[in-house]
């Protein structure tokens, strides 16, 4: 599946820092407000080193990781809901987003420009009232028009109680994330792709003096995502950028002297995969071997048709084995003499880093 995120957060808190980061793409880069004016949008690999195991026992002619669509939003102010600042034009690029990644300036200094003191909580309010006044718009206008129908028809008077429940909660500043919604719920209001009901990562743009994010801003921004049972994580805009600027050789030596273990991009992607209930199954042959992402719980023939449609409808079985079964036994050929190849039907859950060969009907 196509997976999008979102970068969000007030001018100048490092976005367009950790996006070309994240992204080794070049975005507008500036210490003052409003230097980003345009959302940049990149699609990145998600690093996962079974694809090199994968290949170390299969020849293929090629290796596709799994990959993330990252959207840089320029930064949001008090009344962008309203157009303030550089509009609400924006706003609409996080509707078109799985989830947004809150990025919460956690650093001190005048490396930016910027009026009054580092403030994460406060950072954080504004940026959710804002999304929360943009989603009252639309909610309003939903309960307008599905209004008129309930007049006549009992479906539109179940969905006007919802939208009225939504209305009610935004109205107050609060975030649809924070609020049980059941199926029926979700249905009348994910069609309006409301930004408050995204799921959110905090990550605490911090200094190179706290790299763990053990600092009180960074514990600001902790204690706000545990307090709402979201995730975060802090990560060093600068000092991730200087190291995807780095060569290789170069980069590892200085990672280790830090004390670095990875890149940020990795513990970003996975905090993204957890945040929206992600895994990742592995097809693997002479031709390629690919990582696919595929939901949580999702059966053999929803995973099947993640490479093609009609490969759902026309499942009929699938083998399956783990990468640890290609390490101990060194082949495929071994993993079914040794009996580990399993053949699973239509009921099978989907496991993280299952390797699969589908077979489907013509």
């Amino acid at each position: 599946m196509a997976v999008s995120c979102g970068i969000v957060g007030l001018p100048n808190v490092g976005k367009s820092t950790i996006y070309s980061a994240l992204t080794a793409a070049s975005a507008e880069l500036g210490n003052f407000p409003f230097s980003t004016t345009e959302a940049a949008t990149a699609v990145v690999a998600v690093p996962d080193e079974r694809l090199e195991i994968l290949h170390r026992y299969i020849e293929t002619d090629r290796i596709v990781p799994a990959s993330v669509k990252v959207v840089d939003i320029p930064g949001l102010v008090t009344g962008s809901s309203q157009g303030e600042g550089m509009g609400n034009k924006f706003l609409g690029q996080i509707m078109e987003c799985h989830a947004i990644m809150h990025v919460v300036r956690c650093f001190g200094g005048d490396r930016v420009v910027r009026e009054g003191p580092v403030d994460p909580r406060g950072d954080i309010e504004t940026v959710e009232l804002e999304l929360a006044l943009a989603d009252l718009d639309t909610v309003r206008r939903a309960v307008e028009r599905t209004a008129k129908k309930a007049k006549a028809v009992k479906e539109a008077r179940e969905e006007l109680e919802v939208l009225e429940r939504a209305r009610a909660v935004l109205e107050e500043g609060g975030q649809l994330r924070h609020h049980d919604w059941n199926e029926k719920a979700l249905r009348v209001l994910r069609p309006l792709f409301l930004m408050t009901l995204k799921p959110v990562l905090y990550v605490a743009n911090v200094g190179d003096d706290d790299l763990a994010g053990e600092g009180e801003w960074a514990q600001q921004v902790r204690a706000h995502a545990e307090a709402e049972g979201a995730d975060w994580l802090p990560l060093c805009g600068d000092l991730e950028l200087e190291l995807r600027r780095m060569d290789e050789e170069d980069r590892e030596l200085f990672m280790s002297e830090l004390g670095v273990t990875e890149l940020g991009l990795g513990r970003l992607l996975r905090a993204t995969y957890h945040l929206l209930g992600l895994q990742t199954f592995f097809t693997a042959g002479p031709k390629e071997i690919r990582a696919w992402t595929i939901r949580r719980g999702d059966t053999a023939p929803k995973a099947a048709g993640e490479i093609h449609s009609d490969f759902e409808k026309k499942f009929i079985r699938a083998e399956v084995y783990s990468v640890d079964d290609l390490v101990e036994y060194g082949s495929e050929a071994a993993i079914k003499t040794a009996g580990k190849l399993r053949t699973e039907g239509k009921d099978y859950v989907m496991r993280e880093g299952d390797v699969v060969h589908f077979l489907v009907g013509r």
